[in-house]
C-alpha cells in the first residue's frame, strides 16, 4: 500500500481520537465546519466535476435539510441524528424531481435554474410563518449533555458524512456510472450516442450530490440550536462548497476534501482576525481573490497538477538517437 493510500485511513483514525487529547472548542468546531463543508463539496462534485453541470442549489437544499430536521425535533422529538440520513434521502428525491425539469437545459440556464430554486426555498422558509415562523426562525431544544461534551455527537457525525460522501463517490468514480458522467462532461452528444443514458444519468449525479447537504443541513441545524432563513440560505455557503472542489481539483475523489481542508481554516482565521464590522465582507473578498488566483494560476486545482507535474518528472527524457533521422529528400 503506497502513502497515498496509507494517507486517508491515518487522517481518520488521527480525527476519530483527536478528541480525547483537544478538548478546545475552538479546534473542534473548526473541524467539524470543514467535515461538513467537505462532505457536501464531494457531493457537489458528483454533478459538478464528474458530469460537469455547475449547480448554484446546494444551498437551497441545505436550508431545506436545516429546516425539516429542526421541524422533526419540535413537533415530532425526532433527534436529528435519527432524522439527518432519512432528510439526506429525502432532499435526494427531492433533488432528483428538480433535476427532471432542470436538466433538460444546461450550461448557463442550468445555473440558473438552481440558483432561482435556492432563492424560492429561502422565500418559502420565509412565508410560511405558521409553520417556520418567518423571519425570526425556529428555536431547537438543546442537548442533555455536560457543557463540555456537547460537541462530540456533531463532531462524529459530520466525520461519519464525510467519509460516506467519500465512499460514494469512489465507488461513482470506479463504476460504469462514473464513466459515463465523464464521458457526459467530456462530449455529452457522443455520450449519448454510445448508449449512455444521459437523462438518467445526470438526474442520479444531481440526486446523490445534493443528499449530502440536505444530511449537512439537518445536522448543522441542531448544533447551532436556530434556524433562520438568512443564516441556512446564505449563497456564501454554495459560493465555498464551489471554490473548495475548484481549489483541491475539480472532477476527483480527494480535491474537494484537500480545498476544504485549505479553505475553511483561512476563511476561519480571517473572519477572527478582521474587525467585526467587515469580517463578512473581508470573507466574500478573500474568497474571491482566491477564486481569481486558482483560475489564474493553478485551473486544474491542486491534485490534477500536482499529478500533472509528477508524471512529467518521471517521464524519461527523450534522446535522439544518431542515423534514426531520416535523410530530407530533395524537392
Amino acid at each position: 500500500m503506497n502513502m497515498r493510500k496509507q494517507f486517508p485511513i491515518v487522517a481518520l483514525a488521527l480525527f476519530l481520537v483527536l478528541p480525547v487529547f483537544v478538548h478546545e472548542g475552538f479546534y473542534l468546531d473548526l473541524l467539524l465546519f470543514t467535515f461538513m463543508y467537505a462532505a457536501m463539496s464531494v457531493g457537489w462534485d458528483i454533478m459538478g466535476g464528474y458530469a460537469g453541470y455547475v449547480s448554484l442549489g446546494t444551498v437551497g437544499f441545505f436550508g431545506l435539510g436545516s429546516y425539516a430536521a429542526g421541524l422533526l425535533v419540535i413537533h415530532a422529538g425526532i433527534p436529528v441524528f435519527a432524522s439527518a440520513p432519512f432528510i439526506g434521502i429525502v432532499t435526494g428525491i427531492l433533488g432528483a424531481g428538480l433535476g427532471w425539469v432542470s436538466l433538460r437545459v444546461r450550461g448557463t440556464s442550468f445555473v440558473i435554474v438552481t440558483l432561482t430554486f435556492a432563492s424560492v426555498a429561502q422565500f418559502l422558509m420565509l412565508d410560511l410563518r405558521g409553520i417556520t415562523e418567518g423571519s425570526s426562525g425556529l428555536l431547537l431544544p438543546l442537548l442533555n449533555l455536560p457543557a463540555d461534551q456537547v460537541i462530540l455527537p456533531f463532531y462524529y457525525s459530520m466525520l461519519a458524512l464525510l467519509v460516506v460522501a467519500v465512499l460514494v463517490s469512489l465507488a461513482i468514480r470506479r463504476s460504469k456510472f462514473g464513466l459515463g458522467l465523464i464521458a457526459i462532461r467530456e462530449e455529452e452528444g457522443k455520450a449519448d450516442g454510445s448508449g449512455v443514458n444521459t437523462s438518467l444519468y445526470k438526474i442520479l449525479a444531481f440526486a446523490i450530490s445534493v443528499s449530502f447537504a440536505g444530511a449537512a443541513g439537518a445536522i448543522h441545524a441542531q448544533y447551532l440550536n436556530t434556524i433562520t432563513p438568512d443564516s441556512e440560505f446564505e449563497l456564501v455557503i454554495t459560493l465555498s462548497v464551489i471554490i473548495m472542489a475548484l481549489v483541491g481539483g475539480r472532477g476527483t475523489v480527494w480535491g474537494p476534501v484537500l480545498g476544504a481542508f485549505i479553505i475553511q481554516p483561512l476563511s476561519v482565521y480571517l473572519i477572527y482576525l478582521a474587525p467585526s464590522g467587515i469580517a463578512g465582507q473581508l470573507h466574500l473578498v478573500g474568497l474571491g481573490v482566491i477564486l481569481v488566483l486558482v483560475v489564474m494560476f493553478l485551473p486544474n486545482g491542486i491534485i490534477p497538477t500536482w499529478d500533472a507535474w509528477r508524471n512529467a518528472r518521471r517521464r524519461p527524457p527523450e534522446v535522439d538517437v544518431p542515423g534514426t533521422t531520416l535523410p530530407e529528400v530533395a524537392s
